[in-house]
């Protein structure tokens, strides 16, 4: 006995140390395959090159807009631009490669914070042993996630936001103290990344509120006033600054309109091939229901309320996004619901009563190697290209061939240079577009990119909408509002000259009636005199002075309520003899 008790206490401590290893890397097995599985599927898009110019416009000291001269929040995410901004600033490679490289590092922070959280939350259960990421696994098993884990979108920044916002009030809920300062300015902060997030920071300020317990008032005061701080003082730069009440995006798609058909679609469309019903009832069955028996029973109040705010959090973000119909991006916007959900789950202690979660390991590995979707392979732009992240790479750099259409000054509808001298004022080169990121992005911060379907272009945004189609492409901009706004008058131009893209599910809103082209070109331009049109188009071009903002912030709502019929004699009907 006195020999091998010594043995034994020198053996404990080698099984703890390999107890760890094993630990660390079973946590670390989700983290490793999505960065692979996120690099294999980098890329940029199209709407991801719109960051990447107004990042420029910034650095060039034009101002968070998308066109010189022209106040327009093209960006649905605003922090993730002030991101770029300053990771260009310090970083030594190239704007296209820091949004794909910061896009994936963020999602894998997210992803690590969620297991930390998770962690934090069991061990105030006494759940002290390995812990199983299973949670994680599901979220890593889904292929839209390696996709849009870069693009150049803020979808990495949004995952890394609910990380830590679940690990920081899995923290505060093992505590009795009121949340920090800072931690509350964080948690405040989701509307700048995606307007919709915003429901996780109402939901999250509940959860402080309701779980303040002896808190006093004056402290549950402070943590709010931290929370509202920044996107208040945000709204009100925007309402000055832009005349807007939400990014043009949110115009563009009408996104307070409901469109709950289009909407089922989508989620379908993301589900279904990938059985996503399974894991999620596996989750809820096998470890939340085990979870919040543990938690109640050890009456962790704190802990429920997180639990319990990410899970509804998750419902009514894909709740929203399923109303306003979708996005015209496969499976993006249902992302982070999907996050917030698996978030409280993606550790569970290897007990008895979590062994349910297990099942969905099988799921998980059918669905790394054999559930895909159509969109999964289609490549960028649906070229059936992968890996293009640089201007060049899409073959649109300085002397490439896919740019040789831009011959410098004049007027361009897509790739063509029109024959016919620029409006008055006009500034030249002048290009009219549907996509405009890339486009935008590779021919400079100078060329003026009227966007055709309003994205960027506030008048083309605020267009009636005429009837539903493809999100986000259902406003192309009619032909005599483009010759009126871009060609001096009496250019000789016809309609045909104009024509409607193949596939990017534009359809016509205009009404000719047999009406001469040249004829509704000059109703267009008479109708852009009218007062009403020409006080909105001050509100974003006119210089901006302290006047200017102020007025700016008195009319954001009228505004935001403002639609221009798409045919320009109901335009000018309604805005000249009204």
């Amino acid at each position: 006995m006195s020999i091998a008790a010594p043995e034994l206490v020198r053996s404990q401590p080698a099984r703890r140390l390999a107890a760890g290893w094993a630990q660390s890397a079973v946590l670390a097995t989700p983290l490793v395959v999505l960065a692979a599985l996120a690099w294999s599927r980098r890329w940029m898009s199209d709407d991801g090159f719109i960051h990447l110019r107004v990042v420029h416009q910034i650095l060039a000291g034009h101002g968070p807009v998308f066109n010189v001269g022209q106040r327009v929040e093209a960006s649905s995410s605003p922090l993730w631009v002030f991101t770029l901004t300053l990771a260009d600033l310090v970083i030594p490679l190239r704007l296209e490669w820091i949004a794909v490289l910061l896009g994936i590092a963020l999602t894998l922070t997210g992803v690590c914070l969620a297991m930390a959280g998770a962690r934090s939350l069991f061990s105030q259960t006494g759940e002290r042993q390995l812990f199983v990421p299973v949670g994680a696994a599901v979220l890593v098993a889904v292929s839209p996630v390696w996709t849009f884990s870069s693009s150049g979108l803020e979808g990495g920044l949004a995952y890394a936001w609910l990380g830590f916002c679940f690990w920081v009030l899995a923290r505060w809920a093992r505590t009795s103290r009121p949340i920090g300062t800072a931690a509350a300015v964080v948690l405040g902060v989701g509307a700048l990344i995606r307007p919709e997030l915003a429901v996780f920071t109402l939901l999250f300020a509940a959860v402080v509120l309701l779980g303040g317990g002896h808190d006093r008032p004056a402290a549950r005061l402070r943590t709010l006033a931290a929370m509202a701080a920044v996107p208040l003082a945000y709204q009100i730069f925007r309402m000055g600054y832009y005349g807007a009440l939400a990014p043009q995006p949110a115009v563009a798609k009408e996104a307070s309109r409901a469109w709950w058909s289009a909407g089922w679609t989508y989620l379908r469309a993301f589900a279904d091939p990938y059985w996503l019903w399974v894991p999620l009832v596996v989750l809820l069955a096998g470890a939340y229901l085990p979870q919040f028996r543990a938690l109640r029973q050890a009456q962790r109040w704190r802990a429920l309320l997180v639990v319990g705010g990410f899970a509804v959090g998750a419902i009514v973000d894909a709740v929203y996004i399923v109303r306003v119909g979708g996005d015209f991006m496969y499976a993006r916007l249902l992302l982070p619901a999907l996050f917030a959900f698996v978030a409280p789950v993606a550790v569970v202690p290897l007990r008895t009563r979590y062994l349910g979660a297990t099942l969905v390991l099988p799921w998980v590995v059918a669905s790394l190697f054999f559930l895909r979707s159509p969109a999964d392979n289609r490549g960028e732009f649906a070229t059936g290209r992968h890996n293009l992240v640089t201007v060049e790479d899409f073959g649109l750099g300085e002397g490439q061939p896919q740019r040789r259409w831009f011959t410098g000054d004049g007027v361009y509808f897509q790739t063509t240079r029109l024959d016919a001298p620029p409006a008055p004022g006009e500034r030249t080169p002048a290009l009219a577009f549907y996509g405009i990121g890339i486009t935008g992005y590779a021919l400079g911060t100078n060329v003026y990119i009227l966007d055709l379907l309003g994205l960027a272009d506030p008048f083309t945004a605020h267009l009636q909408l005429a009837r539903r189609g493809l999100i986000a492409h259902e406003k192309p901009l009619p032909a005599p509002w483009i010759a009126a706004r871009l060609l001096a008058p009496g250019a000789n131009v016809d309609e045909g000259e104009f024509p409607l893209p193949t596939g990017f599910g534009a359809q016509r809103i205009d009404a000719p009636a047999g009406v001469p082209f040249d004829e509704r070109v000059n109703r267009a331009r008479a109708a852009l005199l009218c007062p009403t049109l020409r006080r909105f188009d001050a509100s974003y071009t006119a210089p901006l002075t302290a006047h200017r903002f102020a007025d700016n912030l008195w009319h954001a709502v009228s505004y935001w309520r403002l639609r221009i019929p798409p045919e320009p004699a109901d335009a000018y009907d309604r805005f000249c003899r009204s």
